[in-house]
């Protein structure tokens, strides 16, 4: 029987004195790294160790500095690799409008959120208006038509002297994003040159921005702003029927920074909801969650 070309290999290779053994194919050891690892030797200086830390559009893989976390999509894993992370509390609230008092957070941390909002002015006024200083950070353009991801954002987005552009999306240019054999290459159980390359250049892929202050945004628009939906209590009957699981500092934390929709009013915890001092306006909690507001899942934004 003939040698396969496997035995061949083998034999010419022992004539030389060396031993050919296959190997399984390398596994994709980036595909499930989380933002954290390349965003904390940029954000951590930044944190002292007693600084309250939050951040917004959380998911499944939040930054495990934050001491609380936002969504206003907690059941809706489109734009997300798994399950929203609820071991710490969650506030269910829009970018547009988190329901804390002015600067009661130290340091907030916004990471590929804006790129969805229709208003990234008014998210970066709100942002500046909760905490002191933060993090945010977006797809870069080159991104978004790379891997394909173009199709689900509003924005393209440019840093340039510590300032975020924002640019609305053509039509064109949304249809032209929504397939990429590239995104199948990131997305391999196995290995390929190009996913070192692209985890290795996060810097290039995204844009972000450290601010202390203010968030300073410029926005590019094709279609008129419409006006933010006015803000609607949660209907408790639709929630799942789950006790609180907040702990005792939690909650005395929340209490400090948690505020009525406009962002003035104080809250308290009372019966299982954070409410209102006259009982007017009511945040109910379940298990970590405090639901201030909740949202639709988004629809993709067409021209």
């Amino acid at each position: 029987m003939a040698a396969s070309p496997a035995e061949l290999l083998q034999r010419a290779a022992a004539a030389c004195g060396l031993w050919v053994q296959r190997t399984g194919r390398r596994r994709n050891a980036y595909r499930d790294l989380p933002s954290w690892s390349y965003q904390e030797p940029l954000v951590s200086p930044h944190i002292t160790k007693g600084d309250i830390v939050l951040d917004v559009g959380s998911g499944n893989n939040p930054s495990p500095r934050a001491d609380l976390l936002a969504d206003f999509f907690p059941d809706d894993d489109f734009h997300r690799s798994g399950d929203v992370a609820e071991h710490k509390p969650l506030l269910v609230c829009s970018v547009d409008r988190i329901p804390l008092r002015r600067r009661s957070m130290d340091f907030v941390i916004c990471s590929h959120v804006l790129e969805h909002v229709p208003d990234p002015t008014g998210a970066a006024a709100e942002l500046s208006r909760i905490a002191r200083a933060g993090y945010a950070e977006t797809p870069a353009y080159g991104k978004d038509v790379l891997i394909g991801t173009g199709y689900m954002h509003r924005w393209q987005v440019v840093v340039h002297d510590g300032t975020m552009f924002f640019f609305e999306y053509t039509r064109r240019q949304q249809e032209a994003h929504v397939a990429s054999p590239v995104m199948k290459i990131w997305l391999s159980e196995h290995f390929h040159p190009w996913q070192e390359y692209f985890w290795s250049r996060q810097d290039l892929f995204n844009a972000w921005v450290l601010w202390k202050g203010a968030l300073p945004v410029k926005v590019h628009r094709y279609t008129s702003l419409r006006r933010a939906a006015r803000w609607k209590p949660v209907d408790e009957k639709t929630l799942p029927a789950v006790s609180c699981t907040l702990t005792d500092r939690e909650i005395a934390m929340l209490e400090r920074c948690l505020a009525t929709p406009g962002g003035t009013g104080r809250m308290v915890f009372r019966d299982g909801r954070f409410v209102q001092r006259s009982g007017t306006i009511r945040y109910p909690v379940r298990g970590k969650r405090v639901y201030c507001e909740i949202g639709q899942p988004p629809s993709t934004p067409r021209l």
